[in-house]
């Protein structure tokens, strides 16, 4: 009986201390500290290599670091381990995306039907997986044809996306009638998002979509309202005032535009959108 109960104690020991050093590793990869992270969750793998939890989080560490085939080698594992773990499908099909990316045509031809088939497995395990359905609307609308793409079933996913999210499934719509030229569609789905969601704070972004595609219609004066919006929501994001000297720009209004870039760089100097844009106004 003692024997028993110290193996016990011993367990509680061991899974106490992976905990913790899981939530170690968890902290320095949300504080960007990636090569430490994956220190420790490598070392946590070398003690239980059936631990899904540790190879998923080694594999988001990897997906930071540019590292992608490792990191969807380590997404893969982890599925191994959990099939029925939604993220794991979604992160492995994000990572196979990554590296499709600055990959050859014969590559892209390869992973295309995998990163389809992960992104269809993650909504079929939970149907309410936002950022599932996203991947795979953006995979229908991006890939071409020959490789799955579809922009049918693209419009069908930002359909069926509305019941589990109205905010995002109408943004999906919005973005696939702009991408399809369907410009009086699309600014229907534009007014719809604003009239019922256009004063929340995370809402910026929303008006940063708006607002080119209404420079990419010449309606540019409509186009720096929606920029000053997206500035009034999120005022200490340097892309805000960027977005606005784009607006200012396409006007032909260039000295106002080189004042928001310069509000730009007062945030962040580094901001390289910023930097190329005022540089090439003021030679």
């Amino acid at each position: 009986m003692k024997k028993i109960v110290f193996a016990l104690l011993v367990l509680a020991i061991i899974s106490m201390n992976f905990a913790q050093d899981l939530n170690s590793a968890k902290n320095l990869l949300q504080n960007n500290k990636l090569n430490e992270a994956k220190s420790i969750l490598e070392k946590l793998i070398s003690n239980d290599k059936n631990n899904a939890e540790a190879h998923f989080y080694l594999g988001k560490t990897l997906l930071r670091m540019k590292e992608y085939e490792d990191a969807s080698d380590e997404f893969e594992t982890a599925i191994k381990i959990n099939y029925n773990n939604a993220d794991y499908h979604f992160w492995f099909a994000q990572a196979m995306g990554a590296d499709a990316v600055n990959s050859s045509i014969f590559t892209k031809i390869k992973l295309a039907p995998k990163i389809k088939d992960e992104y269809m497995k993650t909504v079929k395990i939970n149907p309410s997986h936002i950022d599932g359905r996203v991947g795979l609307i953006n995979f229908y609308r991006m890939a071409p044809g020959i490789m799955g793409g579809s922009m049918e079933k693209a419009y069908s996913e930002a359909k069926i996306l509305i019941g589990y999210d109205e905010k995002v499934g109408h943004s999906q719509l919005a973005a696939l009638y702009v991408a399809d030229k369907n410009n009086a569609k699309a600014e229907e789905e534009f007014k719809f998002l604003e009239n019922k969601y256009g004063n929340q704070k995370d809402f910026s972004g929303f008006y940063n979509a708006y607002g080119y595609f209404l420079v990419s219609i010449s309606r540019n004066e409509e186009a720096i309202v929606k920029f000053k919006k997206q500035i009034e929501l999120d005022p200490k994001n340097p892309n805000s005032y960027d977005s606005l000297g784009d607006g200012y720009l396409a006007a032909g209004n260039k000295n106002e535009a080189i004042a928001q870039f310069k509000k730009a760089l007062e945030i962040d100097q580094n901001f390289t959108a910023s930097q190329k844009k005022l540089k090439d106004l003021t030679k």
